[in-house]
């Protein structure tokens, strides 16, 4: 992952949880719930956690024991812990800082829980891998923690040529595009008041779900939520036809051997 993740992310902290209003953060946020399903009595790894959004979606609605956040960005993990102390809750969610595409072991091994989790989550950590280095790197941390049959869970970028992401219908927006070696370089955009935008990179084979090396790690049953059993779709699928019809993310799961 490139060090000017960690700048990035600590530039737009204090705005990040303001994308939560957006239609494509709820769709997104449902979608997760959907696939975290029950988690009572489970401990979740949450790579690339930022603020804990979903985190606090596996406490309060799936009911999750714990939750380990790790998150590149110090600045993004400050805010959440600081969200989790106005709450009065302590102990239920842990804050680490590392690199998802560097071998955690080495970075925080210590912290983690021996054994490994029987959830880990990683929702747009793909999209920040620059290399087919970073992204064998991401996943295989994501093998290392999870328990044999243990279940992955990710929201990650499917296509990036679609037309309703040029004005922003859901309220993100792709532009400055650029062909790399193995995938694309561009800028994601939030309409937020005030807006903001941070750079990204999604290698091809997880824009195309190839997922070659998930697969290899032990990482079987993958399946896609769909868009169209959402509330937020049944409750105006006029205005949701074009995301279901071309999504431009994806919630996958699957599961560890």
């Amino acid at each position: 992952m490139a060090a000017t993740d960690k700048k990035q992310y600590n530039s737009v902290a204090q705005q990040y949880d303001s994308v939560e209003d957006l239609p494509c953060s709820k769709i997104e946020a449902e979608l997760i719930r959907t696939a975290l399903g029950d988690c009572t009595g489970l401990a979740v790894l949450d790579l690339g956690g930022g603020t804990g959004l979903h985190a606090r979606r596996a406490i309060d609605d799936a009911n999750a024991a714990a939750v380990d956040v790790v998150d590149i960005s110090c600045e993004m993990l400050r805010i959440g812990e600081a969200i989790e102390a106005k709450l009065g809750r302590r102990d239920r969610i842990r804050w680490l800082e590392a690199d998802a595409a560097r071998p955690l072991g080495e970075q925080i091994g210590e912290s983690l829980r021996p054994g490994g989790y029987e959830v880990v989550m990683a929702n747009w950590v793909f999209d920040h891998a620059t290399s087919m280095a970073d992204l064998k790197a991401m996943w295989e941390n994501i093998a290392a923690n999870l328990k044999p049959g243990g279940r992955f869970l990710g929201v990650r970028v499917w296509s990036l040529q679609v037309d309703y992401m040029k004005p922003g219908k859901y309220g993100a927006t792709f532009s400055n595009m650029e062909e790399i070696p193995g995938g694309w370089k561009y800028r994601v955009g939030f309409l937020t008041s005030p807006a903001f935008e941070f750079g990204c990179t999604s290698m091809t084979e997880t824009l195309e779900m190839v997922d070659t090396i998930p697969r290899e790690l032990g990482l079987v049953d993958w399946a896609v939520v769909p868009a169209e059993e959402a509330e937020v779709v049944k409750g105006d699928f006029e205005f949701w036809a074009d995301f279901v019809e071309e999504p431009n993310l994806a919630v996958l799961v699957a599961r560890k051997a």
